[in-house]
């Protein structure tokens, strides 16, 4: 067993009787440990912050001990009073370890925090405390009643005028940046919401800069009011439901302010008179307030006639029922109440929303004018009833704005009273088994294609996950392709919520079987090992009890989306190449289906085709070979047609680089496309290197350390890239004849021919390499001038990511159209219609290694907006915070 302390606020207040002695026997695991009482200091340095006095009898002091508080400000004396409890505290966990048996933990239990209030007002106390110890803004200097701060847990920018009001006071704005700093020590922030109420706050706290925050709300006490209430609240309690009894259903506004709210005789007036004139039917919850200069709680009125205006109680006897104490969740429950008159503290506004009642907002202290500008223009859940914050003195709110404010939300068919009962539904579910809140962990299986490209661009995307939600688990599933020699092992530590599972080889015969035919059979035998490994993942893996959220499937294994189906998971495509491909592979599957169009049919070199993705026309001569295969194009177009029954398809790119494809995507009959890219392993080219390949890097960073600025042309043509012997002898003569120095990989196995050692030979300043090439490593280098590719689309991303222009060589697959793209609609590739000749290559050559071209200029651009799409509030990076929403669902 293990034991958990948990330290509430407040203590046992010195003005508060105690009433919590008898909860204790609700639950046997369950202990409640009394500090002892503690004395405030005695008179501070305070600023002005409505200053009290506190009597010894308040204060419940020993006898005799005597404490001058008098003009102790209400925060200082929070933060000495909880400050003198530490001590205490210490007593009670050591003793509690003690009793447990786990004493040798002192001094190595983690801390986690119990954030009472909604995840936006979180993240407002983060905001202020990045202003002040990041660029040195205090939240008091903010003076403008006007003024505007942008809160990335808010929607809308947030006005000045509904900051808490201890944020103005240079002292009270200062504990709350240092409260703030101190929750970044902790190992996690519980946090009284639930997804389905702040997505957008709860995301902007995902971004891997706080701790795992967990929404576990709605957290309520919907079984009694206070605990246990004595004899004299029962009877007010049911007389107060025997009334509702008697009234029409959502036919009673509720007015209550909490447990210290309260107003001057001039407000309830002009609260009457608002209830009078608008013939609604009421219950008020009215308490006079504590005496001027006392801390202390509103009590009931002895009689309200007194500060009523003359004859309202007559006068609304038939439709009104003023009342002292309110059993607030009993009332709120009830089914003849319609709208809700709030103070909009955060447990006040969860009960309100848990019943489906609407608000009007009336905010009176803390952080509650926040909280109300949070319902109304963010989640629009409230009626603002609009007040001046901007009187130093008591805001008296006029009986015209109260009255419209009550007609507002009691109206029956409104906008808001429909998302209000829509989350009331969704609060409950929150807390069932699956629930958001029952969880709070998502586990997402992600199942790439085989090769080490599909791999690389799948492990990021998992990477990028996992750093955005700290509630997201992701197992990778791998299979390996029998003559796949690369490396596909994996590193463990990149995340402990990431678990890479590699799956038994599944046997094909490849005995006259052709490569379409093979490759369909190879991924359709994994399906009985997916199965088991997303079984096995989602009962025992390190997220225990995660939801098992749904299957993300690589492009070419869309025959995985039945494995989803059968666990009754929503399915993804993850589309490692670009939007325009994709486009270009759900048009042809449109042609197909809905006009009997064959794509081999479409073949004619001569022909050009107009494709919705792309501003130019398309020749047929790029597109895919594979696509003049039938059972080829048949099965790349199978595919594209179960793209459109998954709910999203994740595409590696960006909407600064493809925003034409991108909004061609944008229709009804396409699931939502999320652009998440560019997802590139720049920590290293390969995921484990071998000692050889690590010498042989190192030897080649230091020959390009040797090169001027951008001299160097790279020729890479990936990890199937080979050429006969004819045409690496052209290669080798453009190489000699254009005078630049390059860099080319180059390999000798059977079938392979090398590049002629003459070229060395003849020209020292050159370097040919054999084998394998660090390929972003090398593009990383300021050496590096140019780069002629086949096109790949790792390849493209990571050579726009260092602004590098590419000579286009493609070779195979969709290798042709990224080149299209590149070149025809994007102008950031040189490329011609066919390479072969030495006269071509090198032609190629000079223009990609151009200093001034345009082309470069459009590449260096381009590198800049790539990494700014990957950014806090970049495009790529909000895309994958709207993913993650939706597999949160």
């Amino acid at each position: 067993t293990s034991t958990t302390c948990v330290h509430p606020s407040p203590r046992r207040w010195p003005h508060r009787v105690n009433n919590r002695d008898r909860k204790a026997t609700r639950c046997s695991r369950l202990a409640l440990h009394h500090h002892p009482h503690h004395e405030a200091p005695l008179r501070q340095a305070l600023h002005q912050y409505r200053p009290f006095d506190l009597t010894p009898h308040q204060l419940r002091q020993p006898p005799g001990v005597h404490i001058d508080t008098q003009g102790l400000a209400f925060n200082s004396f929070i933060k000495t009073f909880v400050q003198g409890h530490k001590t205490h505290v210490k007593e009670a966990v050591t003793k509690l370890l003690a009793e447990s048996a786990q004493a040798e933990l002192a001094g190595f239990i983690p801390s986690y925090l119990f954030f009472t209030s909604g995840a936006a007002g979180l993240g407002f106390w983060f905001q202020l405390q990045s202003l002040h110890d990041e660029q040195g803004k205090d939240a008091a200097e903010i003076t403008g009643w006007d003024s505007e701060l942008i809160v990335p847990s808010f929607i809308n920018p947030v006005p000045a005028g509904v900051w808490p009001g201890m944020m103005r006071e240079k002292e009270g704005a200062t504990d709350f940046i240092d409260f703030a700093a101190r929750f970044r020590q902790t190992k996690g922030i519980l946090i009284n919401t639930f997804r389905e109420l702040e997505p957008h706050a709860l995301r902007s706290l995902s971004d891997g800069k706080f701790p795992p925050v967990y929404p576990v709300g709605p957290l309520l006490n919907l079984k009694s009011d206070d605990g246990h209430v004595g004899s004299d609240q029962s009877i007010q309690k049911s007389d107060i439901l025997e009334w509702l009894d008697d009234q029409p259903p959502s036919s009673v506004v509720f007015l209550c302010f909490g447990s210290k709210g309260s107003f001057s005789e001039a407000q309830v007036k002009e609260i009457a008179c608002a209830l009078e004139q608008s013939g609604q039917r009421f219950l008020w919850s009215l308490r006079k307030p504590e005496p001027k200069g006392k801390m202390g709680m509103p009590t009931d009125y002895a009689d309200v006639k007194g500060v009523l205006p003359e004859g309202f109680l007559d006068r609304t006897a038939g439709i009104g029922k003023v009342i002292g104490w309110a059993p607030q969740v009993a009332i709120l429950a009830h089914p003849a109440v319609g709208g809700f008159v709030s103070h909009c503290g955060w447990n006040s506004t969860l009960e309100s929303l848990w019943c489906g009642v609407p608000i009007a907002t009336w905010p009176m202290y803390a952080e509650q004018q926040l909280n109300a500008f949070a319902l109304v223009k963010d989640l629009g859940l409230g009626v603002e009833i609009k007040m001046d914050y901007k009187q130093d003195s008591e805001v008296v709110v006029s009986a015209e704005e109260i009255e419209r404010g009550i007609r507002r939300v009691m109206e029956k068919d409104s906008d808001i009273r429909a998302r209000v009962k829509e989350i009331s539904e969704k609060s409950k579910k929150a807390l069932m088994d699956g629930g958001s809140s029952y969880s709070s962990l998502d586990e997402t299986c992600v199942h790439p294609g085989p090769g080490i490209g599909h791999l690389v661009s799948t492990v990021e995307i998992a990477k990028q996950l996992a750093a955005r939600d700290h509630q997201l688990f992701i197992t990778v599933l791998i299979m390996k392709l029998p003559f796949d020699q690369l490396f596909t092992n994996t590193d463990a530590s990149i995340s402990r919520r990431i678990n890479f599972i590699n799956l038994p080889e599944a046997h094909v015969d490849t005995r006259n079987t052709g490569p379409s035919s093979f490759f369909k059979t190879f991924v359709e035998n994994h399906k009985t090992h997916v199965r088991a490994a997303v079984l096995e993942s989602s009962t025992q893996s390190e997220s225990n009890q995660a939801r098992l959220a749904g299957l993300v499937v690589d492009m070419f294994c869309t025959t995985m989306i039945d494995v989803a189906d059968e666990f009754g998971v929503p399915s993804y495509v993850f589309f490692t190449s670009n939007a325009g491909c994709l486009a270009f592979l759900l048009y042809l599957q449109k042609l197909r289906d809905e006009h009997g169009t064959d794509a081999s049919q479409l073949m004619d070199s001569e022909a050009e085709l107009a494709i919705p993705s792309f501003v130019n026309s398309l020749p047929a001569h790029v597109l895919p070979g594979v696509l003049l295969d039938k059972e080829g194009a048949t099965a790349f177009l199978n595919h594209a047609k179960r793209f459109r029954e998954t709910k999203g398809i994740l595409v590696n790119s960006f909407s600064e680089l493809e925003s034409h494809a991108l909004h061609s995507l944008s229709d009804d009959k396409t699931p939502p496309v999320y652009p998440v890219g560019p997802l590139l392993n720049l920590e290293s080219d390969d995921f484990h290197v071998s000692t050889d390949k690590a010498r042989q890097k190192y030897d080649i960073l230091r020959w390009l350390d040797d090169q001027p600025s951008l001299s160097v042309v790279f020729l890479c043509f990936g990890s199937m890239g080979s050429f006969g012997e004819a045409q690496v002898k052209e290669m080798a003569c453009a190489l000699e004849y254009g005078g630049f120095r390059f860099l080319c990989p180059y390999e000798s196995p059977r079938q392979r021919a090398r590049l002629p050692c003459q070229v060395t030979m003849r020209i020292p300043r050159v370097s040919c390499r054999k084998g394998w090439a660090p390929q972003v490593a090398i593009l990383a280098h300021p050496a590096i001038g140019g780069f002629v590719s086949h096109c790949g689309w790792n390849s493209v991303l990571e050579s726009l990511w260092y602004g590098v222009p590419i000579a286009t060589w493609p070779m195979y697959s969709e290798q042709q159209l990224n080149t299209f793209e590149l070149v025809k609609e994007l102008g950031l590739a040189e490329g011609s219609e066919v390479v072969v000749s030495a006269e071509e290559i090198g032609r190629g050559i000079r223009e990609v290694m151009e200093k001034d071209s345009d082309t470069r200029e459009r590449v260096k651009e381009m590198s800049v907006k790539s990494k700014k799409a990957l950014l806090d509030g970049g495009s790529s990076h909000s895309s994958l915070g709207c993913f993650i929403d939706q597999i949160q669902l």
